[in-house]
């Protein structure tokens, strides 16, 4: 069943409504049909099952569950790319199933020093749940405003595997069959790598290592692919089990 977001919860949550312009844009595109059902997305979770009435209308069918997907819990910590490749990051960790994403204000990092502006936000979060739309990914993910350090994400998800992506570490999936998180926390430095405090602060931690492929990726290339990985091991693992 197809779904879409929507930023306000309608009142009443049953009977005809008329949808806000971009979803009715966004239908029309789509081609849905009469009586087609679907879901709307609620802003603080949930759903809304709906049907089309008429091109200006739509027919709400109350309170429904929320779909779920099998996918593990990953949070990004990264470093945050320059300009136009914040966008990149957004779009493909959406579509890798990333659950939070945390800029870290390493020691060289460029960019991502300072919070986000909430014009930046909104952007980042519309950009989120169209990607997650497109992919049929129920769940957007999570967009951290504030630049923390090493410390404050760790503390933020204590629960979570650390693993530092490190170009030349022993592969990805090799540590994920080590250990079998339930939960990853995947630290992505700058394009300048990790400094020898940092990467000292890391041993100290007695945080695990990896590597994805033989060349050095790009910021908003590497903390995707891993997570793609993470729920590619995740995925089979469970489909194994089941």
């Amino acid at each position: 069943m197809r779904f879409f977001f929507i930023l306000d919860t309608p009142d009443p949550l049953e009977g005809p409504w008329h949808p806000p312009q971009d979803l009715s844009r966004h239908l029309k595109a789509l081609r849905m049909q009469r009586g087609e059902e679907f879901l709307l997305l609620l802003p603080h979770g949930g759903a809304i099952a709906a049907t089309i009435n008429s091109n200006q209308e739509l027919q709400l069918l109350g309170l429904r569950e929320t779909p779920k997907l099998p996918l593990m819990p990953i949070t990004l910590a990264t470093a945050w790319p320059k300009g136009s490749r914040a966008e990149d990051l957004i779009r493909r960790a959406s579509e890798a199933g990333v659950e939070h994403i945390l800029p870290i204000c390493y020691e060289r990092s460029v960019a991502g020093i300072n919070p986000l502006s909430l014009n930046k936000m909104r952007r980042l979060e519309k950009l989120a749940q169209e990607t997650c739309q497109q992919c049929r990914r129920p769940l957007a993910p999570v967009i951290h405003r504030q630049p923390l350090t090493l410390q404050q994400a760790l503390e933020e998800f204590p629960t979570a595997h650390p693993i530092v992506l490190i170009p030349g570490a022993w592969p990805l999936v090799m540590e994920l069959g080590l250990h079998s998180p339930k939960e990853v926390l995947l630290f992505v430095g700058p394009e300048g790598g990790f400094s020898d405090d940092e990467l000292a602060w890391f041993q100290q931690q007695k945080f695990a290592k990896a590597g994805l492929l033989p060349t050095v990726l790009r910021i908003e290339s590497a903390g995707p692919m891993a997570a793609g990985l993470c729920q590619h091991w995740f995925f089979q693992l469970n489909e194994g089990n089941s």
